[in-house]
């Protein structure tokens, strides 16, 4: 086995010689094979060739090159993406974003400082990107799309194996490195086969930690005190599969992951009062982020041949994931120690780490049949249960006191507590959904589905206030409920001139969950200024949004299959929109203050557009983009927005090229070479937390220059970011303006550096 080349990848994009209607790719988007040119819908592929070409250990390192999605990320395991302007950042909101490991849902309802898992993509087949509401297929958390991850699985017929590895240096910071692998085995000829991959990547780190004592943040700079390259990260993933052709019809598919994701440093800030291209921090402990998840699947398909030929399949899935998140706070919370045991010895701050921990457990069930046989008439019917669980809490704590002994309550405990938040969350969900496909004539299809759901939540919560639990404190105790039900519909109309073009008009539904709000107590912000905000003392339960898309679409074929053009264009309203509300009160406005409201009206306007072309034997042109006008209806007065602003994180433009050339050097030895750049426009960030900043445009460039060898060996040379841009992914407030001497207390959270390194790849 050669390792995969652009040929072996026939992916959208990616074209041979031959005609079009023998390269498509069988995507599985809509929960059934098809051909990606009759898929009535606006979706991007990208291979696994192309996802190693780009140097992808995970979705959220390549999100930017897929037109019409736009993320925002804080770090590890905590990429929110954002669908046509269907999206926005929330501290436990769900997510607008569904993420599908195969057939498991990853998304869950957030917590802080994590969203949904970020699988490593090794060994995978392919991810899947749908544009627009998937509320039928894929239920709740999909009102924007969909990524799929879909990964390669056992091969009873042959023997095969892949390693890689790779190292690189990263500008101003350290090396990265990775080793990875692969073998399919099969057991029984034909019947039983067993694929096990995984591997251990360090992605070097390049920001670098002042560590400062008083309120001076340049007190330490030049001196040994600086911690360089404090931001480097490392993830242990393995996954295995067993296959089982039980009969000619039956096939059982028993699955595992699990990945081990660790971050020296909770972000990749870069403080602003340093500069963005100074990667340069200044923290008064030290901070980490750890995301631990282990995902065991169940897959059983039985084919059957009654009423012309249908599939009968069960998944169930079993979802576990552990987080830990320290942040340095000391900036904001060394005033409240200050209050109770004076000031520090020398000016010093009281450091004050702030711990979130947080465990998910998921278990679904899904049982579908889809029709496979060639008649008119197709269809998709099936049913779900779904059930969360979320166990999470929050305790700042003070680390030094330098010798001070703190009064009750605050010396109640060892080491001295702030706070101490626990949180319990319920969620379950059952639904059935069912679509069909009518051919009225043979080149006209009609389509219409829909989703019934009904989910039932319940949240406790409990938290304690100076000293915490043995200071006996208590801020506020509560258990309450919220339940809903509703129906989710989709329509579809398409139209086949040819074998060469699908135009198609539709018309779907997505939504998401709702919620409760925990209360607003007088040791977080007093009644006068609570009331002086216009917060209530007890926020009330936020209902579950809704996104109503309509959009149509073209998707032709030319040249024999050597050029595609894709295009759709959509309208989209967001109703009745959850959004975080936020403020901060309290001493020196140390405290944030964060609860969902629904806020009002989204409107969303906009198309995308990819062209691909292979002129000639070996050489592969693509070119994408999108335009996204998303705007607010309605004033949004906590972020001093006026009606008609845009949607934060959103950019209006995106655009992606790439292009690649294959060819035969010698006998035996093939050479390629690959370069891509994609554009992020402009856009406002809301990780201000209560401030809305300036998230400027970026353009990334990456390439490559690689050989293959006869016998499966291949050397890449390759580099990212190649002229070293600054990528910022948002803003957030690090320090507090009342208690140090920054010239601003906001930190930028952005992207590695130029990386330069080599690939080396074995495939049996």
């Amino acid at each position: 086995m050669a390792p995969p080349t652009k040929a072996d990848a026939t992916a959208t994009n990616t074209l041979s010689d031959g005609p079009a209607e023998t390269n498509d790719i069988i995507v599985t988007a809509l929960k059934r094979p098809q051909a990606l040119k009759d898929v009535p819908a606006s979706v991007t592929i990208l291979p696994a060739d192309l996802l190693r070409r780009l140097n992808a250990q995970d979705f959220s390192r390549v999100a930017d090159s897929v037109p019409g999605l736009a993320f925002a990320t804080t770090g590890p395991g905590n990429s929110q993406y954002i669908i046509r302007g269907i999206g926005g950042v929330g501290f436990v909101q769900s997510p607008t974003t569904g993420v599908y490991l195969d057939e498991t849902p990853l998304q869950t309802r957030a917590l802080r400082g994590f969203s949904q898992p970020d699988p490593q993509l090794f060994d995978v087949a392919r991810v899947e990107v749908l544009r627009g509401p998937q509320g039928v297929l894929f239920g709740s958390s999909s009102m924007g799309g969909l990524v799929r991850i879909v990964t390669n699985q056992p091969d009873a017929t042959k023997i095969a194996a892949l390693s890689q590895a790779s190292v690189a240096t990263v500008t101003d910071g350290g090396t990265s490195w990775d080793a990875k692998a692969m073998l399919n085995l099969p057991i029984a000829a034909d019947t039983l086969a067993l694929r096990i991959s995984g591997g251990f990547v360090r992605q070097g780190g390049w920001i670098d930690d002042l560590r400062p004592t008083t309120g001076d943040l340049t007190e330490n700079a030049g001196t040994s005190a600086v911690r360089k390259d404090v931001n480097w990260t490392r993830t242990g993933t393995v996954r295995a599969a067993l296959r089982w052709n039980a009969t000619p019809t039956l096939t059982i598919t028993p699955s595992l992951i699990w990945q081990d994701a660790y971050s020296n440093a909770d972000r990749p800030h870069s403080d602003v009062t340093f500069g963005k291209r100074a990667r340069l921090k200044a923290r008064y402990a030290d901070t980490y982020a750890k995301d631990r998840f282990a995902i065991g699947s169940l897959l059983i398909e039985n084919r059957f041949d009654a009423l012309g030929g249908f599939t009968v399949s069960s998944n169930s899935s079993w979802l576990d994931r552990r987080n830990r998140l320290s942040f340095d706070v000391t900036g904001f919370d060394s005033p409240i120690v200050e209050d109770i045991v004076g000031p520090g010895p020398g000016g010093k701050l009281f450091p004050t780490p702030l711990k979130d921990f947080g465990r998910t457990k998921q278990f679904t069930q899904e049982v579908r049949a889809v029709s496979d046989g060639p008649g008119r008439l197709q269809y998709v019917f099936g049913a779900l249960y779904r059930d969360l669980h979320q166990d999470s809490g929050r305790t700042i704590t003070v680390a030094d006191l330098f010798g001070v002994t703190a009064p009750l309550p605050l010396g109640a405990s060892s080491p001295a507590v702030i706070q101490d938040t626990t949180v319990r969350f319920r969620e379950s969900e059952i639904a059935a959904f069912g679509e069909l496909t009518y051919a009225v004539v043979p080149k006209v299809k009609v389509a219409a589905g829909a989703r019934v759901f009904a989910y039932r939540q319940r949240e406790a919560s409990r938290r304690y206030g100076i000293g915490g639990v043995a200071g006996g404190d208590l801020a506020y105790d509560y258990d309450e409920r919220n339940r809903e039900n509703g129906v989710t519909p989709r329509f579809t109309l398409s139209y086949e001139p040819s074998r060469a073009a699908t135009l198609y008009a539709s018309y779907s539904q997505g939504f998401r969950t709702g919620g409760v709000n925990a209360p607003v107590t007088d040791d977080i912000c007093s009644a006068a200024e609570r009331r002086a905000a216009g917060i209530p003392d007890v926020p009330p339960p936020y209902d579950s949004d809704r996104t109503d898309n309509y959009e149509i679409g073209a998707k032709t074929s030319l040249w024999g299959g050597r050029v595609r053009i894709n295009g759709a264009a959509y309208a989209i309203d967001w109703k009745d929109y959850q959004q975080a509300f936020q403020t901060a009160c309290g001493i020196n406005n140390a405290t944030t203050i964060s609860f969902t409201v629904n806020a009002g009206r989204v409107r969303s306007r906009g198309g995308e557009l990819e062209v691909s072309v292979s002129p000639v034997r070996g050489l592969d042109l693509h070119a994408g983009g999108s335009f996204t006008d998303a705007t607010y209806r309605n004033d949004v007065p906590n972020l001093l927005l006026p009606v008609g602003s845009r949607v934060l994180d959103v950019p209006r433009w995106l655009w992606n090229v790439r292009g690649e050339y294959e060819t035969a050097l010698t006998e035996g030895l093939t050479g390629t070479l690959f370069a891509a750049a994609r554009h992020v426009g402009g856009s406002n960030s809301g990780f201000g937390e209560g401030e809305v900043l300036p998230r400027p445009a970026y353009t990334l460039v990456d390439a490559s220059a690689g050989v293959t060898m006869r016998g499966g060996l291949g050397v890449d040379l390759f580099v990212t970011n190649l002229f070293d841009a600054v990528p910022v992914f948002g803003q957030e407030f690090t320090t507090s303006p009342g208690n140090t001497t920054a010239t601003s207390y906001f930190s930028y959270l952005v992207g590695p550096p130029r990386t330069i390194g080599i690939r080396l790849t074995k495939a049996l």
